[in-house]
């Protein structure tokens, strides 16, 4: 021990600690290329390996960075009346001297010493050459205590008496006309994590979500089942479909589909991360931009989403431009890459980004299917764009540049997006107007008012018209659903067709003499159809499958019945 060294205590590395994080990230990895060589048979393994490649390649290179650590046979920190020694500058005695002041920062999974360094003293240490890689400011060093042995406190109440009396020595030794002006370094303002402020765009994003899942079950075509919307309500309200935007022309999509949300499992997970995401991000650049990457996140999101996914996929929520998020603070962290602040930024986002990322660990819940096509190019996004803001970022300044540029930006989407209700709200008048919609979305009472107003406007096929106003009745349990019949059969000729199809559910025919009884093709799908109806309203739904797989395959597709056959079939769960 040198004499300048008295009351000097060591503290080592907690390698259980450390070795407990360096297995799991190793497991981790392992499990990544693991599901690369054994993918879901459902996804593109193409697709599979680009998140195996990005996901082992994060967890890897983090298990290295601990191993020097690991293994070390060195100190962790080493505190005494010199000053401190830490890892970073081997050989070297960082003096109390050049530690201008320092900040303590805590969270749930980190506590640390950021320590403040006089520039000129900074500049005359030699740091090990991954150190000095890593090192955004070379005025900035971190002690991260919570991979030491010791209590965190009492290291600290120890760094402090020492410091003090250090500080309190020299100056007492100083003349009084020796002061001495300190020049900064030019380098970016510490990130505002700790400020009283609130993130408050991030409440007002998470009051607009859960208003819009409220819409949804109020104003969806069809009930909720179980507490969730339907896949058409969801499609009709805005979700995402390759088809629709690709040959329908409706663009719109890709900016409402972010809003919306599948489930209520689904809209709490994404508010969750939400709100953390805020938390770690907004107060670090500012709401303006945050609001423009979550916006860009999302449309790159929905934009991905539509183009990896199969087709017939409808594609909702928030994921995209959480994730983007995410992805943004692992970005904007190395505008601070010295110091467990850094550390803490990127922990926090990569305990939300990589599951996101990976479909095995983002299993599907409640029967919905995780959209990480989405989750990618969301993350895709809000990392591009904060690498390109941290380029426009001048180090003077708290908070990035060109705020107006994003606000104008969020704006944009903002409008497009509420534009995007006018077609569909007449969308969902239409189908709420269209009798069939009505019916097979239960709405029973509608359907038979709107099949009654056909069959009155379009006197040709009314005897169809009044036979499904039956159909409608006879599900909601109208008491006047026969005699309704009855009547409609007065007003029909009884020579020609489609009498016997009255004939059969006023129970003057059996299925097999209404089959009997028709003349034509046209006649006898329809038959089957009906046949298929008188089947299903009795219960037997054995015997009427068959039937309306039958009417499906032979009856033309402008036909009432195909749609019929299409609409029971569906509702049956049959794959057509």
């Amino acid at each position: 021990m040198k004499p300048e060294e008295l009351r000097r205590t060591e503290y080592a590395y907690n390698k259980g600690k450390l070795l407990r994080i360096f297995l799991v990230l190793v497991v981790f990895t392992a499990g990544i290329i693991w599901l690369g060589f054994h993918p879901p048979g459902d996804q593109d393994p193409h697709l599979i390996w680009v998140f195996v490649v990005l996901g082992s390649a994060f967890c890897g290179i983090i298990a290295l960075l601990l191993l020097p650590k690991l293994f070390s046979v060195e100190p962790g920190l080493v505190i005494s009346t010199a000053g401190i020694r830490l890892p970073n500058f081997p050989g070297q005695i960082l003096p109390w001297s050049a530690i201008r002041n320092f900040d303590r920062v805590r969270s749930k999974h980190s506590d640390a010493l950021i320590l403040h360094l006089d520039p000129v003293a900074a500049r005359t240490l030699t740091r090990r050459w991954l150190a000095s890689r890593l090192s955004g400011s070379r005025a900035k060093v971190g002690v991260a205590l919570h991979v030491l042995r010791g209590n965190p406190d009492r290291i600290v109440d120890q760094f402090v008496a020492l410091a003090s009396e250090a500080h309190e020595a020299a100056r007492q030794a100083m003349p009084a006309d020796g002061a001495i002006a300190l020049h900064d370094e030019d380098e970016a303002p510490g990130p505002a994590l700790n400020s009283a402020g609130h993130p408050v765009f991030t409440y007002v994003l998470l009051a607009t979500l859960v208003a819009v899942y409220a819409a949804e079950l109020t104003f969806g075509i069809e009930p909720p089942v179980a507490g969730s919307p339907t896949i058409r309500t969801l499609y009709i309200l805005g979700g995402t479909f390759r088809r629709s935007i690709v040959e329908d022309g409706e663009w719109w999509r890709l900016f409402t589909a972010p809003f919306m949300h599948a489930g209520i499992l689904h809209l709490a997970f994404n508010c969750v991360s939400l709100w953390f995401a805020g938390r770690l991000l907004e107060r670090l650049i500012g709401w303006r931009w945050f609001a423009a990457i979550f916006f860009a996140s999302a449309l790159g999101g929905s934009v991905a989403s539509v183009w990896i996914n199969a087709p017939n996929t409808v594609g909702v929520g928030a994921s995209g431009g959480i994730v983007g998020l995410f992805a943004a603070v692992v970005a904007a962290s190395f505008r601070f890459r010295s110091g467990p602040i850094a550390d803490s930024l990127r922990i926090g986002a990569a305990q939300i980004l990589i599951p996101s990322l990976l479909p095995f660990l983002s299993a599907a819940r409640s029967g919905e299917n995780i959209d990480y096509a989405g989750h990618f190019g969301g993350a895709l996004t809000g990392a591009a764009l904060s690498f390109l803001l941290l380029a426009f970022w001048p180090k003077e300044r708290p908070t990035p540049r060109f705020g107006a540029a994003a606000i104008a930006f969020s704006t944009l989407f903002v409008i497009v997006a509420a534009v995007s209700l006018f077609p569909i709200s007449n969308t969902r008048q239409f189908i709420l107007d269209d009798p069939m919609s009505n019916f097979f979305s239960g709405r029973y009472e509608e359907a038979a008012t709107g099949f009654a107003v056909a069959a009155t406007e379009n006197p040709e096929n009314a005897p169809y018209y009044n036979l499904w106003r039956f159909f409608a009745q006879t599900r909601g349990n109208d008491a006047k659903a026969t005699a309704d019949l009855r009547i409609a059969a007065g007003k029909t000729e009884q020579g020609i067709w489609p009498y016997p199809v009255y004939s059969l559910f006023l129970g003057a025919l059996k299925p097999d003499e209404l089959m009997a009884k028709a003349a034509d093709s046209n006649q006898r799908c329809e038959a089957t159809f009906y046949s298929g109806e008188w089947y299903l309203l009795g219960g037997n739904i054995q015997e009427a499958r068959p039937r309306l797989q039958a009417a499906l395959s032979s009856c033309p597709t402008t036909f009432l019945e195909y749609s019929g056959a299409k609409g029971e079939l569906s509702s049956l769960g049959v794959q057509k």
